[in-house]
């Protein structure tokens, strides 16, 4: 992609980000303040002294702190949709991001307000203040740099959120990296939204740094609080590290650990897999036809598009089972592997969903349409709308067909989400285009309830088994492709998918 085309995503995500995390940094202080205050203050020994409200906010505090992000995210769907009738934008994502920060900011308010002198706060008493009087002539005040500190920190966290927020259609820059770096392998939109987050990252840091300085100088104490001001800077920073170490390292050694154990006898052979229909019919030769071939499977799932191809390039991997020829030679083209298909297997057609409008001509100017945002899946979904009469593509628009192909959107608004995603955005758009795949996985069959769907004759979307070229003769291969193609696996998916999933065997392309 050129800079012109790169320039207004990178803006838009700036001000998404900017928006989800403003947002949500003003409600985490406004809420985990007074939460962070009120700890010390019901604390044993503390000026309103009370264990059981101490434990029970302790309590809600530490679950808060305990459950990672992304699960929250997905956890808090329900909650984020009746409160602001949508789990899909930055306003939505403003839901998660905010409780997900209360407790964490929480408890850095709980440890500033701890540092103060509790000599202070006996002198203020003697002088007749109340409980109101200590907390903000006395507590507040001098905590203010640590307090500072605090809200940097918590504000560079949310930073992190916010990227993991737009994977599931929060927006943001995280949403640039993955729809257009990530999903579309155009590197130089990952590097360029990476340099943004690092530069809205020190900047936040240096801002801070420098309110705290600020601050601790004016109260008077220039040279022991910016001194033990930059001491609790250097605490927090060392504890960031530590997260973000934690954060990045432990699941690549998960994954490297899943990759790189098991199966590594002559006869097992390792085949990643999505999750549906994929894994489920490996599954179902492993357990019912390889025995009786010498074979044995080791199945490594993942709901991940990119992961698979370069395992398998690697070697990590033997082969993989997930895709379609225009996605993998899209994925050859952009990231210079060298996987080749092996076999057709199945076919998932893909179809458009909806839960308000009870046909095509319902989809009128306003409504919403939620498409897979990565290349190939994106442009099969426009191609989908268009052979239907929902909008109109310019001439010689092909498989990789953007939004910016379209040259009639009959007022319809798209939302470009992450192909898993799309699924549990029914609800909150007018329609969808949803893979095959995940159609099943939550219930759909695109023969009985698509307003419109791919036909299956003649569709060159069949997923196949697929090597790394060069391990097509490999013995283990020929005998799961033969598996992959008998009657008994044909059975299966009809049987187990009732017309969602359609068999596909033949030569790659047929």
């Amino acid at each position: 992609m050129s800079w012109s085309e790169i320039q207004p995503l990178l803006s838009q995500g700036f001000l998404d980000t900017l928006y989800m995390v403003g947002w949500s940094t003003l409600i985490a202080v406004l809420i985990g303040l007074p939460l962070g205050v009120l700890l010390v203050l019901t604390d044993r020994g503390g000026l309103l002294g009370n264990a059981p409200v101490n434990k029970v906010v302790g309590a809600i505090v530490n679950i808060g702190r305990s459950l990672p992000f992304i699960i929250l995210l997905i956890a808090l769907i329900p909650f984020t949709r009746f409160l602001v009738g949508s789990f899909i934008g930055p306003t939505a994502a403003i839901v998660p991001l905010a409780i997900g920060a209360i407790p964490f900011f929480a408890r850095l308010v709980e440890s500033a307000v701890r540092e103060v002198d509790k000599g202070l706060v006996e002198a203020v008493q003697a002088m007749g203040g109340g409980t109101p009087t200590v907390v903000f002539k006395a507590l507040l005040p001098q905590a203010l740099p640590s307090l500072v500190a605090g809200l940097t920190t918590t504000v560079i966290v949310l930073i992190g959120y916010s990227a993991m927020a737009g994977t599931v259609g929060g927006g943001g820059l995280g949403s640039v990296a993955v729809q257009y770096g990530y999903q579309r392998f155009e590197t130089s939109v990952m590097i360029a939204t990476v340099v943004a987050l690092i530069v809205i990252v020190t900047a936040v840091q240096l801002v801070g740094d420098a309110v705290v300085r600020g601050v601790a100088a004016h109260r008077g104490g220039a040279a022991g609080g910016a001194a033990g001001a930059s001491g609790r800077l250097a605490r927090l920073g060392r504890g960031r590290t530590v997260a973000v170490t934690a954060a990045v390292v432990v699941p690549l050694a998960l994954i490297g650990y899943g990759l790189g154990t098991g199966g590594d006898d002559k006869q097992t052979l390792k085949v990643a897999a999505s999750p549906t229909p994929h894994a489920e019919i490996l599954e179902y030769v492993e357990k019912n036809l390889a025995k009786k071939e010498g074979l044995k499977l080791d199945i490594r799932k993942f709901n991940d598009y990119v992961v698979p191809n370069t395992a398998t390039e690697s070697g990590e991997v033997d082969a993989n089972f997930f895709q379609h020829k225009p996605y993998l030679d899209d994925f050859n083209e952009k990231k210079n592997t060298h996987i080749e298909p092996v076999v057709n297997v199945e076919l998932e057609p893909l179809a458009l969903y909806s839960k308000k409008a009870g046909d095509l001509k319902d989809l009128t100017a306003g409504k919403t349409v939620a498409v897979p945002n990565d290349s190939t899946n994106e442009g099969r979904a426009l191609h989908l709308l268009a052979d239907n009469g929902v909008i109109e593509l310019k001439s010689g628009a092909g498989a990789e067909a953007t939004l910016g192909d379209v040259t009639d959107d009959k007022g319809l608004n798209f939302k470009e989400l992450e192909a898993a995603s799309v699924p549990r955005a029914l609800d909150d758009v007018d329609a969808a285009v949803i893979n095959g795949n995940y159609a099943v996985d939550t219930g759909l069959n695109p023969s009985k309830d698509a307003l419109a769907a791919e036909k299956v004759k003649g569709n060159p979307y069949a997923n196949f088994l697929a090597v790394k070229d060069g391990n097509q003769d490999d013995p283990r291969i020929k005998k799961l492709a033969k598996l992959l193609n008998s009657d008994e696996v044909k059975h299966f998916i009809e049987n187990k998918y009732k017309g969602g999933i359609a068999p596909a065997f033949g030569p790659v392309g047929s």
